[in-house]
This record gives structure tokens, sequence and C-alpha cells, in this order.
């Protein structure tokens, strides 16, 4: 293979080697000094929009050479790497860039090689493997509707997508495959065999053309991160699970899987039938700079234009990836595109905030405190998490910071261990820059907001649940509901389980002279929460939990079952409120049974 003369590769580009942006600063004349009769640098202009590789070269603008990570990626000794950076940080570009590279003749797009002048062009190994390999790309970023049925819809058609675009003469196809491949062209392929259908797909392109496979998935994590917070996680693991295992785990067949994506999934997710998988992020050096642009590379973009490197660098530089000084690309870009006008907000912009705000609603209390010493541009010390399992994650009080870390919001350094034995990784974290500062102030602010709220309504449902007032309790409970609780967390197989725990951690701040008892046996039955009195002048309250398809259907058997079994029996305390509430989904109803005098 290495002796086998490759389009681009060899002495004829090291010839005409340009200047590239991203090389090193130490090539480039300082900002604001020039050689007699040198022509001043301009700022270059970036391609906005352009999503993919080939794009992106082929319409005249400046391109930041990130070639390199084709020959990184060469070298890795995973099987499967796993690449793990914010949004908008270049991952889509690199991975199209990927899929170029190895593409057999015919299988890519026609026109001039949009690798040209490139820095991949004069490393060996890289040529060797050029133009050697088919490629199997998927984007699963279209994994993003509220069902699962959809989202599956969605397979099919990145299924699809992919199969056409390699072209592949029906005479070609094995006679094995036929079926699938006339299936998926058509976006019709069975339910029953979509899990398996990338492991088929990846066996018929080795046996085609006679060469193993790159398979490469981009935003690998959006089914997970969109069943998660739509209810419908178990449905896309047990998916996932065998569609990633089978089409990746045979080395014979697929040479190399390189997947992207925004948060590092745990193995014991998604990748549990697989091994020999690497996963790189913000905490890890091998793949620091091909994500985001270097200081060299922000150097070369601006120019001789010692204002405009000293804005960018204010606003859009900060992340720190690997000993790295890496900047925001998409801000940059943008800035770019106008240079003379004042920076702007451009990468919180495009941000979802959804995912933190809800995990931030169900932190624990230190939460808030984070977020404030955060706000006033302190730094703050947390634990790092390798993997994130999505059902723990508002359940685990370090995730906030790690999922601010790995989505963009937050930077830092990691702390020397102190004890040699101990392997916990800690970071102090920081906001990286002015554009996340400025564009957090507002997401930081109304998050505050919202704890005080919830606090206050945990205090007016308290107060209701002990004075009778239906009103302010059934307020209270149905507010905290719709704020903090999921249709994810909802879901599980007894979702009263669910409402009951939230209930108990809901109240668990009572005042002095009373004690909350969950599931212990007051008349003939155990009612699911007492509040009781340790004084018979003081009322108490006692709550039955029922679910059903109709909230009011629900509490009418909660009550009647709070008669019949006679629970205020032998509470402490007068009055005794006695409340029967039923759920459903999140619909709540609360009904005072009768107060026991």
């Amino acid at each position: 293979g290495a002796d086998r003369p490759v389009s681009g590769c060899g002495r004829a580009w090291k010839r005409r080697r340009p200047r590239l942006a991203g090389t090193a600063p130490h090539a480039l004349p300082l900002p604001g000094r020039h050689p007699a009769g040198a022509v001043r640098a301009m700022p270059k202009v970036l391609p906005i929009g352009a999503m993919h590789f080939r794009a992106a070269r082929s319409r005249g603008f400046a391109y930041v050479d990130k070639s390199r990570f084709i020959g990184r990626v060469l070298r890795s000794s995973a099987e499967i790497l796993v690449l793990c950076r914010p949004r908008r940080f270049g991952k889509t570009m690199n991975l199209t860039m990927l899929r170029e590279w190895p593409s057999k003749p015919g299988a890519a797009e026609p026109g001039l090689d949009p690798f040209r002048d490139m820095a991949v062009l004069s490393d060996e190994l890289a040529c060797a493997e050029r133009e050697r390999h088919p490629v199997l790309y998927l984007s699963l970023k279209i994994c993003k509707a509220t069902t699962w049925a959809a989202n599956l819809e969605g397979v099919r058609t990145e299924l699809q997508k992919a199969w056409l675009s390699l072209q592949i003469a029906p005479e070609r196809i094995p006679a094995w495959y036929a079926p699938q491949a006339h299936a998926i062209t058509m976006a019709e392929l069975a339910a029953d065999k979509l899990p398996f259908a990338l492991g088929a797909m990846v066996r018929a392109l080795r046996e085609i053309h006679g060469a193993p496979v790159w398979v490469l998935i981009d935003e690998y994590d959006a089914p997970v991160q969109t069943a998660w917070q739509y209810g419908f996680y178990q449905d896309a693991v047990r998916f996932l699970r065998p569609f990633l295992g089978e089409g990746l785990k045979d080395s014979n067949v697929v040479q190399r899987a390189v997947l992207t994506g925004i948060l590092r999934v745990a193995k014991e997710g998604i990748f549990s039938e697989l091994n020999g998988v690497v996963v790189d992020t913000v905490l890890d050096k091998p793949f620091a700079t091909d994500f985001g642009f270097t200081e060299a590379e922000v150097v070369d973009l601006a120019g001789d234009d010692p204002r405009l490197l000293a804005e960018l660098r204010s606003w859009y530089n900060g992340y720190s990836i690997g000993g790295h000084a890496i900047y925001n690309p998409w801000s940059v870009a943008n800035a770019l595109s106008a240079p003379d006008e004042p920076m702007q907000v451009h990468w919180m912009a495009s941000a979802g905030t959804e995912l933190i705000a809800r995990i931030a609603t169900n932190s624990a209390h230190d939460s808030r405190v984070h977020l404030e010493k955060l706000l006033v541009g302190e730094s703050v010390r947390a634990q790092m998490v390798k993997g994130v399992v999505m059902p723990e994650i508002e359940r685990d009080p370090r995730m906030l910071l790690n999922v601010m870390l790995h989505t963009g919001y937050l930077t830092g350094h990691t702390l020397a261990r102190a004890d040699p034995d101990d392997d916990r990784l800690y970071m102090d974290l920081r906001l990286p820059n002015r554009e996340v500062r400025a564009g957090s102030r507002d997401i930081f602010e109304g998050l505050l907001q919202r704890y005080e709220r919830l606090d206050c309504d945990g205090d007016k449902l308290l107060a209701g649940l002990l004075a009778g007032d239906t009103a302010m309790a059934q307020l209270a409970l149905q507010t905290a509901i719709g704020q903090m609780l999921s249709y994810h967390d909802l879901a599980d197989q007894t979702p009263e389980r669910i409402y009951h725990l939230f209930v108990l951690g809901w109240l668990a701040r009572v005042p002095k002279g009373y004690q909350v008892r969950s599931n212990r046996e007051f008349g003939e039955g155990r009612p699911d929460v007492v509040i009781e009195a340790d004084a018979d002048d003081k009322p108490s309250a006692l709550l039955e939990f029922k679910t059903g398809k109709s909230a009011k259907a629900a509490c009418d058997v909660a009550a009647r079952q709070m008669i019949e079994k006679r629970y205020v029996s032998g509470l402490r305390g007068r009055p005794v409120y006695a409340w029967a509430v039923g759920f459903s989904g999140k619909g709540v109803v609360v009904r005072l049974v009768g107060p026991v005098q």
C-alpha cells in the first residue's frame, strides 16, 4: 500500500507548499510590523454555514487546515474512537473531511481535490491509506423528535441517504443483501431488522469492495439525550446497543470507527457490547488542537490587525483543552465576517440550554452557590465524572458542573493529586471568556430565580397541607411537578413510587416539632406520607397517592382507600388533614378528604 501512487501525495506538493491558516506563529510577521514594501495582511473570511468539508473548500473562502487530524486518527490505537466536544467546535467539519480521505474512487463527489495544498499530503502514513477504503457516514442529529417512533424514522432516512450516497450498482450488491438494500433504499426496512442494519451494511460493503470499511457517525449521542428528555431512554438504549455493537465490533470488517458527539455516554449505556473504545474529551490531550482554533491559527486569521486580534482574544479565547488555549471556532468565524463591527455573542446565541436548566433545577443546594460564584467571575472546584449515565444525571450532585464543562459553558485546569493512590480527578472550573460570561448571565440568573421560586413553593406546599388550604397545596404541588419532574422520570414502570419519593424529598424541610414518615402503619393500612406533630395541639397531615389515566379518577381511588382503612386513627395532632392526591403524567389533583378534630 505505501508504494502505491496516490493522487495529491508526494514531493510535488512540497515544492509548492503555501502559507496556511493554522501554521506556527513564528512564520508570521508580528501584528503591526511590516517590512518595507510588504503588503498588509488582511483578516481572512471563513465560510459560515458550510458544515461539510467539501462544501467549505469549494466556496473560495479561507480554511483553517485541520488535516493533520487524519494522521492522528490513523495513528491512534483505538478500534473505536469517540470524540466529544461542545457544539460548533468543528466536529462535523472534521468528520466529513475524514470521510473524503480514504473513500474509494467513485464514492466521493467529482471536482477539484479538496485536499489541495493541505498538510495531510505530506503525511506518508495517511497517503498510503488514501482512496483505499469504502466509507459509511451517518449523522444521527436527525434523531431529536419527541417520540421514539419518529426517531426510528430518522434512522431509516439516514441509512437511506448513506447507502444511496455510495452509488453502488445493483449488480454488485451481494445476493444475500439485495432485499435489505432495496428496503433501505426505499426507507422501508422493518423495525425488527433496523437494530442490525448497520452491521449488515458494513459487511456488504466489505464484500463489495474487498477492503475493510471506515464507519463514521456524527452526533452519536443525539438519540440518547433526546430519549432521556422525552421519556423513552430505555427504548433508545435497547436499539443502540445492537445497532452499534453489530455495526462496529468486527475488526475484520471495520478498519476504523470514529464517532463524534457532545457528551461522553458511559460504556454501560450504549457501548456495553464493544471493546477497544477510546473516548477523547475536553479533558484529554491527543486531539486537543483538532477542534476549535489555536492561538497560532487565530493570529493568522486576524491578519495584521492588532485591534481585531485583541478583541478575538478577549471574547472567544479561554478554553483550556489538553494544555492548549483554544478559541470557539464558530464565534471567530462570525466575528471575521464583519471585522469592523463590535464583537458579539454568537455561540451562546445558538445554544440550547434545556439540558442544563433541567439538571440545575434538580441539583443539590450547593449548585446555586456554584452558579453564584461563576457569575461573579470566581472559580469552583468539582470532581470530574468519566461517563454520563443519563438516568442518573439528575441524581448525581456532580453532574451539573460536569455537563457544563463538556457542553462548553465552563473550562478549567486539572488539580494535582494530593494522594497518589486517589484516582479521582478534580478541576477548578470557570467561565471561559467574555462571550460566555455575557451570554450566560441571563441563563444563570434565571436558574437562581428558579431556585428561589421552588424553595418558596416547597414552603407553600407544607403550609397548605398543615392548614387545610386546598388551593395553596394544589398550586404548590402542581408547580413543583411541572418544573422539576420530567416525562422520562414518569416513564418508570412504577410511577407512583417516583411521585412518592419526589414529595418525600420536597417535604424534607419540615419545621421543628414535626416528623415525616413514609409507608408507616396507621389505622388499617399504610398511608404514603405522614407529617406528624410531636404534640396534640398542633395540626398533622397525611397523604395517599394514586396514579391513573386520569388524575381526578386516581384521586377518587385514594380518597376511598383513606376512608376505608381509617388512616387517621392513632395519628397524633389535631386537626389531622387527610389529603388524597391523584397523578397522571404531570397532572395533579389534590383533595382534602376531611380534617379530623
